[in-house]
């Protein structure tokens, strides 16, 4: 009957945690206990405890088991207003559904059958106050791990940001290997390089570049790594998630609101679009102009200089992607790219500060590592950005188009005379026998020698003026 077609608006029969983290939440509970048991005998419970104010055994027949009957009425302190939440328990089939609570020296339990019947009875007391809901069904091993994989993911996907610690605990007694406990609980983040927040008493607006953030380790809820990403919660729980609308402002980003001013739709799938979601949605796109930019830029800059000494690329990269793009599309004089070789006691430099540095439409030079050659062009003031990846040589070529980007290897060389002592006997008969051929063939030369040679041609005979020391570039 109408319970039955209660339950059927839940297209997630595992979303029961997320009402019953909310009913705990909204009464005040400190922390949330989730514990998943399996017996040796299959016997299985799936049990949500808290420790809020408990109820009496007039609230248990009243606001929790009488639809549309809510306690939570005309308090905006509270999550749930529809007062058809509880009845998600039944949306798994259990074999019984175990409501105990207990507050004020008296604690009571009701039992509700498979036919949605119900009987509630006093029980031992207990001390303080809290109410725990339990499932009880019967399962076979590979069942239960399936079932308990499911829990998790349900609290992950519902109750990721709840405000208080949730924990849970998998016991199987048939399967003690299997057995384990963590917090599942996380703050309100998104998955960007970098992220700016904006809070106003209870709510809270994050958001972050989803451009770039391919290059970051994926998120292990993969729908987190998708862009856009909007989600809204309300004190953490989460109303609705979305990748595939769009909203004015937010293109390209990432963003999570939360906000008790949010409340869910009756079918429980989506958020409701009234005039407090729309005033969050322009404080998230202005948000992003404010301050997003700056954000970038300034994550931007620390990266370049970790990268110059050896730090992870794959932040400074994500941080420069995002940096080519609206909304946080940065100009030349704010984009900082590290350098090979320092330059002046300077690791790292913006864009327009290595383009003032490099000759008139020459072009920007780049190299994969730090080495002699890089070295010798500090030395000379002229930087070599440091591009361990093809996405940074194509950003800095995008903001040089008149001079380009060459690779320093690709048309200079560094070279230095070897030491004495460094050439053998041999050698010194090679160096010699040159220099005849050459006088032999009409041309002057003061003398041959051997030298290492850096960079661009390092088997080509060189000829240069004395000393033998320097960058030799071919035209």
């Amino acid at each position: 009957g109408l319970v039955s077609d209660m339950v059927r608006q839940f297209a997630d029969p595992y979303a029961f945690l997320r009402e019953l983290v909310q009913n705990s939440m909204d009464a005040g509970t400190t922390r949330v206990e989730v514990d998943v048991i399996r017996e040796a005998n299959g016997e299985t419970r799936t049990r949500v405890t808290d420790s809020g104010v408990g109820m009496t055994p007039q609230i248990i027949e009243g606001a929790l088991l009488t639809l549309f009957s809510s306690s939570k009425e005309g308090d905006s302190t509270k999550i749930g207003k529809y007062g058809v939440g509880f009845v998600s328990v039944l949306a798994l089939s259990p074999e019984t559904v175990i409501v105990d609570t207990w507050r004020d020296g008296g604690a009571w339990r009701a039992t509700i059958k498979p036919d949605h019947s119900y009987v509630v009875e006093e029980i031992p007391p207990r001390p303080l106050s809290g109410s725990s809901v339990t499932l009880t069904h019967a399962m076979e091993s590979s069942e239960f791990d399936t079932h308990a994989a499911s829990v998790k993911e349900s609290l992950l996907r519902w109750c990721r940001h709840a405000r208080v610690p949730i924990w849970l605990s998998v016991t199987d007694y048939a399967n003690p290997r299997g057995s384990s406990r963590e917090r599942l609980d996380r703050p309100l983040q998104v998955h960007a390089a970098v992220s700016v927040t904006d809070v106003d008493g209870e709510g809270s607006i994050v958001l972050g570049p989803g451009t770039g953030a391919e290059h970051l380790p994926p998120h292990d809820l993969l729908y987190e790594n998708a862009t856009p990403f909007v989600g809204f919660y309300n004190r953490g729980l989460t109303l609705y998630e979305t990748s595939s609308e769009a909203f004015p402002g937010l293109a390209g980003l990432r963003v999570k609101v939360s906000s008790s001013a949010l409340k869910h739709t009756l079918s429980r799938d989506n958020v409701r679009r009234e005039e407090a979601f729309d005033d969050l949605l322009a404080r998230a796109g202005a948000l992003a102009r404010r301050a997003l930019p700056a954000a970038v830029a300034e994550a931007l800059r620390v990266a370049a200089q970790e990268v110059a000494t050896g730090g992870a690329f794959a932040h400074y990269l994500a941080l420069l992607v995002a940096a080519a793009h609206e909304p946080c599309r940065l100009s030349a004089d704010r984009v900082w790219l590290p350098l090979a070789s320092a330059v002046k006691g300077q690791r790292a430099m913006t864009h327009a500060d290595v383009a003032k540095r490099t000759p008139r439409r020459a072009p920007i030079l780049t190299s994969t590592e730090q080495s002699q050659l890089t070295d010798a062009f500090a030395t000379q003031g002229r930087p070599v950005v440091l591009c361990p990846h093809a996405d940074v040589v194509h950003r800095v070529a995008e903001l040089h188009p008149k001079g380009g980007v060459e690779a320093a290897y690709e048309r200079h060389y560094l070279v230095e005379e070897a030491l004495a002592g460094e050439v053998s006997g041999l050698g010194l008969a090679l160096v010699a026998e040159v220099q005849r051929c050459i006088a032999v063939a009409g041309t002057k030369v003061e003398r041959v020698t051997f030298a290492r040679v850096q960079g661009a041609l390092p088997h080509h005979l060189v000829l240069a003026r004395a000393p033998i020391r320097g960058i030799v570039s071919l035209e």
